[in-house]
C-alpha cells in the first residue's frame, strides 16, 4: 500500500512534479487537460518558470492557476472492472449496473449515466483525499442495480484508498442508494454520510466505520428517522434541517477535546460513542504506556437538537437553507447555527443554550437566501438569493460587502458555491465554468471548455478544483509571490532575483546588482522574501531559482565587511573560543524553508497525492501531516518525515510502528519469523541496543503492542504472539491481547500489574466475544462463565462476581457460582436475595426454596440447608398466625422465632379472650422450632415485663417446673417495672446466691434488706458500700454499728 519508499534527502526527491509535469497521468508537456483555456504564450511562459504573465487579477488582487495533477485515472479497488467506458471519470456505475450493463456500447452507456445518475465528491479539508459516489437521479429510477452504490475514497492524483458498500449490508433491507442526500468530511478525516431520514454513517480513510450508525433527528418506533429538507457537513460534524422545520447539530469531538465540552450545553444532547469500549488508561499513564499519546484518539458524537420548529411557527414563516459557523470563530467557543428564512431574513441558533436571535436583515436581503457559506476566517458570510444575486455580508450582519447579480449568466442557482481563501467567493454552473467574484464586485471567469463534471473544495488559502481528469488549485498568489514576480518590480526581493539570474549566467553585471541593494541596506529582507516565496511554489524549477536568489544574497552579505553578525554564521569579532557559533536567523529561516520544500514535495508527489499549499502545512502542524500519512496509508514517508525533521520520539515510533504494521499487514511471502524480525527491525531503528535488550524493550513500549494488533487483525497470530513477547506496556499490550483473542493472556497481564481497570475491561470484552459468538444468550453466558472460571486468574473471578453483586438480577452471580461448584456461596447469595422486603411472599418463598435446593447440591452445606428449611417452615407457621388473629402484628412476616413469640405474647396483653390460645400458641411454636428452655422462660420474661403482664409473670414465677433460669431475671423486671416493695423482694428472697440478693437489694434501693443481707455474709465492705449509697443517717447509723460489731468480732 505504502510505496513511498524513498528518503527525503535522496536526491531524486529534490526533482518532482516539474513543468512540464512529471505525473505520469500527464502526457509530455501538455497542460491543455488541466487548463484548456491557457494560450500558448502563456503556457511557453510557463515552462520558463511563470509569472505575472499567467495571473489574471480580481482587481487588484493576482490570482494563478496551479495545475497539480493531469491525465487524472480516478481508481476503483474492484479488478472484476475491465471495461473503463463504463467508469467515466469521477462518475461510476455501481457494479451491480455494470454486470448488467454488457449488452450496452459506450455511448449508450454514457449517455444513461448523464441522465440518471448523479455523482457527488466532497474533499477533506487540508489538500486531503477525495470521496466521490454516483447515485440515482431521485425518482428517476427504482431499479434493483441501484441499491446500493459504492463510495470511493482517493487521493488527488487517483489512487484508491478505500471503497465503501452504501449503504451498509447491515441497512440494505431499509435503505437504497437514492436515500443517501450527501457527504463531507471533518477536518479529522471522518467522511459524513447522511441520508435522507437524517441516519449517520461515518466512516475513516481506510472506510471503517468510526461510530454505528445513528439518526441525527429522533426515530420512530419502526427505525426510520426524519425526512430532512437539507444536511450541511462542515469542519466539526453535520448539521441537518427537516421537512418539519426541526433543527439539529451532531458534533464530532475526540480525546483531544475538553472532557467538559458537553457538560457546557444545556440542550437535550446524546452522546454516540464508538461499538468496542474504550480502553482505561491509568492516570500517568498517557507517558508511560507507549503510545498511548501518540495514537489515533477515540471519536464520539455529541447530538444536540435544537428548538426551531416552535421558533418557525410562532413567527409565521419556514426555513430554506442552513449553514454553520465553527465553534473556533464563536464567541462560547461552541458552533452556531445559521437558517435563512422565507421572509428574507436570518436566524442564529446558540448550539448552548437554544436561544434563537432573529438578525433582521430584511431591509438589505430582497428575497430568500437558498445557499450560504462562510470565509474561512469566520468573518463573512456568503448568501446566494433566489433572485440570483449574490451577497457578502459580516457574519454581525452589521456590513453587507457586495451585491453581485448573475442571473444574466444563469436564473438557475449554481451547483455550488464555495469561498476561495479569504477574499474571493467561487461560484459554479454546469457548462457555464467557474465564476470568481471580489471584494468590491471584481469577476473572473474560468470557463473550463469541455469539462463535463466540476467540483470545489474550498481550503484555508485557496480552492480545490476537481474535474473528471485533473486536479489543480484557484489560488491568489501569495504577497511576497506577487511582490517578486511582478513585471517591473522594483522590490529588492526582484533585484536580488535578477542579480542571482545573472550570476547564474556568468554576466559581471551581478555584483554590481548585489552591491547595489546592499547600498539600501534591504539584503536580508530580500533573502527572507525570496525564502518565503520558494516555500508558496509548486514548480520545483522556480522552488530552486527562489532559493539560489536567497542563496546568492546570503553568501554575498557574507563577504561583505563591517559588521560583527554576519547572515552565514556567528561573531567574526572578539574572542570566540569559548562560545558557540551559532547560525543567525536568516540562515535558520532558510534551513527551514528548504526542509519545508522537501517534504511539500514528497507529499505532492502523485504517489501520495496529499495537495498541501505553505500556508496549510502551518496550519495543520507537522503532527498533523504525519498523522494523515498515516491515516492515507503511508507509514513509509511518515517514518522518513518523523526521522529527517526530528520530531518527538514519541511520533517518531508511531510512525515506525506503523511502518512495521503495514509490513506485517501485507507481506505474505515471508515465514512468521522472519516478518516478526522485519517489524522489529523497522521499530528498533535508532534505537541503542538489539532487539531484546532492556532500553530498546522501554524506548519503544507500546509500539510493539500496536504492530501485533495489526498482525492479529490480518491474520497472522504467530506474529503477534512473537511481538507480544517483547511488550513491556500493559496499557498497550492488553488491548492487543484482548483483540487478537488471548482473553486469557490478557487478564493474567492485568493480574500481574495489579491493575482492576483492566482486569475488568478485559472482562468485558471477553463477554462481548462471547455473545457474538453464541446465538443464544444462555449459551453464551455459560462460555463465558466458563471461560472465567476455568482460564482466568481468581482476581479475575472474583471482580466478575463482585461486580455481578451489584446488579439486580441474582441469577446471573448464582450462575456463576454453580458453575464453580461454589454451591455455599450460591445458596448464600440466593438467600440473601429473598431478604428484599419488596418482595411479595410467594417470590420469597420460591428463592427460598432454589437456595435450600442449591444448598443440597453440596455435601458441606447440609446445615445451611437446614437452616433455610427451618426458616421456610417459620414463614410458613407465621402466615397462619396472622391467618389465624386476622392481625398484622402477630408474626410478622421475615421475623425471627424470638421476635414471632414476642409478638404473640405482646397481642395477649392486648386481647385477653385469645390470651389462652396466644399463650399455647408460643409454647407450641417453642417446641416446634426447639427453642431452649432457657431461652424461653428468658423470652417470656421480658415479654411480660414489656407488656406489663405482672400477674403472668407472678403465675410463671409459681409454677411447679423449676425456673432453669432461676429468680433474678424476675426480680430484675421487677425493679425495672418499679413494682411494690413486698412484690420484689418475693421475687429476691428466692435467689438462691446470697451475693446475688444482695445486689438485688441494693439495685432495689431496699437499704435495709441489703445491710441484713452483708451481716448475715459478714462482709464489712459491702455494709460499708451500703452506708456510702443511702443518703438515710438511720442507715447509716445501722451500718455504722453493724461495722463496729463486724470488727469486734
Amino acid at each position: 500500500e505504502d510505496s513511498s519508499d524513498s528518503d527525503l534527502t535522496s536526491p531524486r526527491s529534490e526533482n518532482r512534479l516539474p513543468l512540464p509535469s512529471t505525473n505520469p497521468f500527464d502526457s509530455q508537456n501538455d497542460l491543455t487537460a488541466v487548463a484548456p483555456d491557457i494560450s500558448v504564450e502563456e503556457e511557453e511562459f510557463l515552462e520558463e518558470g511563470g509569472g505575472e504573465a499567467s495571473w489574471q487579477f480580481l482587481g487588484d488582487l493576482p490570482y494563478r492557476r496551479v495545475p497539480i495533477y493531469s491525465n487524472v485515472r480516478w481508481q476503483r479497488r474492484s479488478k472484476e472492472e475491465s471495461d473503463d467506458s463504463l467508469n467515466d471519470g469521477l462518475a461510476a456505475f455501481p457494479s451491480s449496473y455494470i454486470r448488467r450493463s454488457d449488452f450496452m456500447d459506450s455511448i449508450n452507456a454514457r449517455e444513461m449515466l448523464a441522465n440518471t445518475t448523479v455523482t457527488k465528491v466532497a474533499g477533506c479539508p487540508h489538500g486531503g483525499p477525495i470521496a466521490a459516489m454516483t447515485l440515482p437521479i431521485l425518482g428517476a429510477s427504482s431499479d434493483a442495480a441501484f441499491a446500493t452504490t459504492e463510495i470511493r475514497i482517493m487521493t488527488n492524483s487517483g489512487h484508491s484508498l478505500a471503497n465503501i458498500e452504501c449503504p451498509p449490508r447491515g441497512l440494505s433491507h431499509i435503505y437504497t442508494a437514492a436515500d443517501i442526500m450527501t457527504m463531507g468530511f471533518t477536518d479529522r478525516t471522518v467522511l459524513i454520510v447522511v441520508l435522507r431520514d437524517s441516519l449517520c454513517l461515518t466512516y475513516d480513510l481506510s472506510g471503517n466505520q468510526v461510530l454505528p450508525p445513528f439518526h441525527i433527528l429522533p426515530s420512530s418506533e419502526s427505525g426510520k428517522g426524519t425526512d430532512l429538507l437539507q444536511a450541511c457537513v462542515y469542519e466539526g460534524g453535520v448539521a441537518v434541517l427537516s421537512m418539519g422545520m426541526q433543527a439539529a447539530i451532531a458534533e464530532f469531538l475526540d480525546d483531544h477535546d475538553a472532557s467538559s465540552y458537553g457538560d457546557e450545553i444545556h440542550l437535550p444532547t446524546r452522546k454516540i460513542s464508538p461499538s468496542s469500549s474504550p480502553v482505561p488508561v491509568n492516570e500517568g499513564e498517557g507517558t508511560r504506556g507507549g503510545l498511548q499519546a501518540g495514537a489515533v484518539p477515540q471519536t464520539f458524537a455529541i447530538v444536540s437538537s435544537l428548538p426551531t420548529m416552535a421558533f418557525a411557527s410562532s413567527n409565521f414563516f419556514s426555513y430554506v437553507s442552513i449553514a454553520i459557523l465553527p465553534r473556533f470563530h464563536t464567541t462560547s467557543r461552541h458552533p452556531e447555527v445559521f437558517l435563512s428564512t422565507s421572509d428574507n431574513s436570518v436566524v442564529v441558533v446558540n448550539t448552548v443554550t437554544g436561544d434563537i436571535t432573529d438578525v433582521d436583515c430584511r431591509a438589505r436581503i430582497s428575497s430568500p437566501i437558498v445557499a450560504m457559506t462562510f470565509a474561512p476566517n469566520g468573518r463573512f458570510l456568503a448568501c446566494f438569493k433566489q433572485s440570483s444575486i449574490l451577497t457578502v455580508i459580516s457574519t454581525s450582519f452589521e456590513t453587507k460587502v457586495l451585491d453581485f447579480d448573475t442571473s444574466e449568466g444563469s436564473s438557475s442557482p449554481p451547483l455550488d458555491m464555495k469561498w476561495c481563501g479569504e477574499d474571493s467567493v467561487v461560484l459554479h454552473w454546469k457548462n457555464l465554468g467557474v465564476l470568481m467574484v471580489g471584494p468590491y464586485g471584481d469577476w473572473l471567469r474560468f470557463p473550463y471548455v469541455n469539462v463535463e463534471n466540476l467540483y470545489i473544495i474550498p481550503e484555508i488559502d485557496c480552492c480545490r478544483v476537481i474535474t473528471d481528469s485533473a486536479v489543480e488549485l484557484l489560488q491568489r498568489v501569495p504577497p511576497a509571490t506577487a511582490m517578486l514576480l511582478r513585471i517591473g518590480s522594483i522590490e529588492p526581493s526582484a533585484m536580488l532575483l535578477e542579480a542571482s539570474d545573472s550570476f547564474e549566467a556568468g554576466s559581471p553585471a551581478s555584483d554590481e546588482d548585489a552591491r547595489a541593494i546592499t547600498k539600501t541596506g534591504m539584503l536580508l529582507e530580500a533573502v527572507d522574501t525570496c525564502t518565503d516565496a520558494a516555500t508558496r511554489e509548486f514548480e520545483i524549477e522556480m522552488q530552486k531559482r527562489l532559493l539560489k536568489a536567497a542563496s546568492f544574497g546570503m553568501h554575498f552579505a557574507y563577504k561583505e565587511s563591517g559588521a560583527e553578525e554576519k547572515v552565514m554564521g556567528g561573531r567574526t569579532s572578539g574572542d570566540v573560543s569559548d562560545e558557540l557559533t551559532m547560525p543567525s536567523q536568516t540562515a535558520i529561516k532558510f534551513v527551514a524553508a528548504a526542509r519545508k520544500l522537501r517534504i511539500l514535495n514528497a507529499l505532492r508527489n502523485p504517489t501520495v497525492g496529499f495537495v498541501l499549499t505553505a500556508t496549510q502545512f502551518e496550519h495543520i502542524t507537522i503532527t498533523g501531516v504525519i498523522a494523515r500519512l498515516i491515516a492515507m496509508k503511508r507509514p513509509a514517508l511518515a517514518t522518513s518525515i518523523s526521522k529527517y525533521l526530528g520530531l518527538p520520539k514519541s511520533i517518531q515510533l508511531f510512525a515506525r510502528a506503523s511502518k512495521a504494521a503495514a509490513l506485517v499487514t501485507y507481506d505474505s511471502g515471508q515465514t512468521d519469523a522472519e516478518i516478526a524480525e522485519a517489524a522489529i527491525r523497522i521499530i528498533n531503528e535508532n534505537v541503542d541496543g538489539g532487539p531484546g535488550d532492556k532500553r530498546s524493550i522501554a524506548a519503544n513500549s507500546g509500539a510493539y503492542a500496536m504492530v501485533a494488533l495489526a498482525a492479529s487483525r490480518a491474520g497472522r497470530p504467530g506474529v503477534s504472539n512473537l511481538l507480544l513477547m517483547l511488550e513491556s506496556s500493559v496499557t498497550d499490550k492488553v488491548p492487543a491481547l484482548i483483540s487478537a483473542g488471548s482473553f486469557a493472556d490478557a487478564m493474567a497481564v492485568a493480574t500481574s500489574a495489579r491493575d482492576t481497570d483492566f482486569i475488568f475491561y478485559t472482562l468485558m470484552e471477553c463477554e462481548k466475544a462471547c455473545m457474538s459468538a453464541a446465538k443464544d444468550p444462555s449459551a453464551a453466558q455459560s462460555s463465558f462463565f466458563g471461560t472465567v472460571i476455568s482460564k482466568f486468574t481468581p482476581e479475575g473471578f472474583n471482580t466478575l462476581r463482585t461486580y455481578l453483586e451489584t446488579t439486580p438480577d441474582v441469577k446471573n452471580v448464582v450462575n456463576l457460582l454453580l458453575r464453580a461448584t461454589r454451591f455455599v456461596d450460591a445458596g448464600l447469595a440466593m438467600a440473601g436475595s429473598s431478604m428484599d422486603n419488596k418482595l411479595d411472599p410467594q417470590d420469597k418463598q420460591s428463592k427460598l426454596m432454589e437456595a435450600s435446593r442449591v444448598f443440597g447440591l453440596g455435601k458441606d452445606a447440609a446445615f445451611h440447608k437446614a437452616c433455610t428449611d427451618e426458616y421456610i417452615d417459620l414463614l410458613g407457621a407465621q402466615e397462619i398466625l396472622r391467618n389465624k388473629y386476622g392481625a398484622e402484628d402477630v408474626a410478622v412476616e421475615g421475623s425471627s422465632v424470638t421476635e414471632t413469640i414476642v409478638s404473640l405474647i405482646r397481642h395477649a396483653a392486648v386481647n385477653k379472650r385469645e390470651a389462652h390460645r396466644l399463650l399455647a400458641d408460643v409454647d407450641k411454636l417453642g417446641k416446634k422450632f426447639r427453642v431452649p428452655e432457657k431461652r424461653m422462660w428468658h423470652i417470656k420474661v421480658k415479654a411480660f415485663a414489656e407488656n406489663g403482664e405482672w400477674e403472668n409473670l407472678r403465675s410463671l414465677g409459681d409454677s411447679k417446673a423449676k425456673s432453669p433460669i432461676g429468680f433474678k431475671p424476675f426480680a430484675r423486671v421487677a425493679i425495672k417495672g418499679k413494682l411494690g416493695v413486698a412484690e420484689v423482694t418475693r421475687y429476691i428472697e428466692k435467689v438462691t446466691i446470697p451475693e446475688e440478693r444482695y445486689d438485688l437489694f441494693c439495685e432495689a434501693e431496699l437499704w435495709k434488706n441489703a445491710v441484713t443481707e452483708a451481716t448475715k455474709m459478714r462482709d464489712p465492705q459491702r455494709v460499708a458500700n451500703v452506708r456510702a449509697l443511702c443518703d438515710s443517717e438511720e442507715i447509716q447509723e445501722q451500718c455504722n454499728k453493724t461495722l463496729s460489731r463486724l470488727g469486734a468480732a
